[in-house]
């Protein structure tokens, strides 16, 4: 018979674990993010999504965070080419 295995959430950011053996504690970086990171994160599941990859049921949540993050990543894009029309227009001193 096969056990079950266990699932062990990941230490969040600010995770200081002292080991009992050496009495030393460890910190976790932060995992960092970027726009490239999410943009991928939306090709996937854009290309999941047309490979069948989710069941019927599943396809109204996965299609709201995709929109979710459609949207975010729309804003970014646009509140950075506004940040750049500005620093374009700005008169160099």
């Amino acid at each position: 018979m096969a056990k079950a295995q266990k699932k062990v959430a990941a230490p969040t950011a600010e995770a200081v674990t002292p080991t009992p053996e050496t009495g030393t504690t460890t910190t976790v970086e932060p995992v960092q993010l970027t726009i490239a990171d999410l943009q991928l994160l939306a090709r996937i599941v854009d290309l999941a999504s047309r490979r069948g990859a989710f069941q019927a049921g599943e396809l109204s949540q996965v299609g709201d965070a995709y929109n979710k993050l459609s949207g975010f990543l729309a804003y970014v894009e646009s509140t950075q080419k506004k940040d750049e029309a500005a620093t374009a227009e700005a008169p160099k001193a």
